[in-house]
This record gives structure tokens, sequence and C-alpha cells, in this order.
């Protein structure tokens, strides 16, 4: 059973069983692939930067509810605003989001169960990437208020109760939501220790 991260000096230290760190891994690989520029680099800064600057980028926001969530329009009133600022960011903002899952999931690999052992820009990367999870994750429940996530725990206690019968595609989200809400949590606590 997962502890709560704990700061020790310039690391941060928690307690979790290999599979627990396996499921947040296969969230965060998932969320990577979701945020993930459609063109990957090609190794040259410059010219990334160049191609970067959104030839290929639909300037319109992205259809999909959990992404447009993820990559805000820059304007909501100025339609031609937004869709410009989206033109120039949106391959740089999607860049930046996967290198900062993978350093994420870079300091989860490292893990030797039952120890989970971070430094401090690896807990400031899993926290941000722990964000990107639940927005999307989110998204797909419906969460969009302060009631709703209280719906949710109460949905979530109902069915640990055998109480509620939830389809288990939607009980797996659920579980997920909790579980990454309460270790976003605990990473931020740890971060903001001293």
């Amino acid at each position: 059973m997962a502890s709560p991260f704990r700061r020790e000096g310039q690391r941060l230290v928690a307690t979790f069983e290999a599979e627990e760190i396996e499921v947040v891994a296969h969230v965060l690989e998932l969320t990577r692939a979701f945020v993930a520029p459609e063109r990957p680099d090609s190794g040259d800064p410059f010219l990334d930067l160049v191609e970067g600057l959104g030839d290929e980028v639909d300037p319109e926001e992205p259809s999909d509810p959990a992404l447009a969530r993820l990559l805000p329009p820059a304007s909501r009133e100025d339609a031609e605003q937004a869709a410009e600022f989206r033109r120039l960011t949106e391959h740089g903002l999607r860049r930046r989001k996967a290198a900062t899952i993978s350093t994420a999931l870079g300091a989860l690999a490292q893990a030797e169960p039952p120890v989970l052992d971070i430094d401090l820009d690896q807990g400031r990367a899993l926290a941000i990437a722990l964000t990107d999870a639940r927005l999307i994750l989110g998204e797909r429940l419906g969460l969009r208020t302060d009631e709703d996530s209280e719906r949710l725990h109460e949905e979530l206690s109902a069915m640990l109760a055998g109480e509620l019968e939830v389809d288990p595609g939607t009980a797996q989200k659920m579980a997920y939501y909790d579980f990454l809400s309460w270790l976003q949590e605990s990473v931020t606590a740890a971060l903001m220790a001293r």
C-alpha cells in the first residue's frame, strides 16, 4: 500500500508497491501519447523551433474536450487571436508536456519498490504530469466543478461498499482519478515542505 511522499533534504521519498508504480506509469504513458505532437522532433533544436511554428497545426480548438482542457485557447473573445496563438505555440507546448511526462516516467522507472526516491526536479515533473493525466481522466468522467468531484467521491465510496454498480471501464477511471489525485496532493505537499 502506497505511503505519501515525505521530503528528505533534496529528495522526495515514498513507498509504493510495484503494481501501483506500474499503474501510474501506464496512465502517464497514455497521457504522453495523447499530448505528444503528431510530428516527432528532428533532433535539431533550430529546425524543430522553426517547424514548430504551426504550419501543420489546426488553428481551431481541439474537438476532443480533454485535449481542449490541456490546450485551452489564448482568448475566448477573439477567435482569430486564439487561432494564431495556437498555430504558433501548440507544437512547442505539446513537446514540453511530453518531455515533462517523460521525466516523470524516468523517475518511476528508477524506483526500487517498495521505495520510490526521486529528486525535486523529478517531483515537480511528476506533479505536472499528474495534472495532465487528471485533466484527461476528469474530462472523461465529466468532472468540471467541485460538485462533480464530490459526486465522484460519493459514487466511488458507494461502489466500493457494493451499493452502486458501475461499468468496469468507468470504475477503473474513477479509481485511477482518485489515486492520482491523492498522489498529486502527496507530491505537492512534499515539494512545499521545508
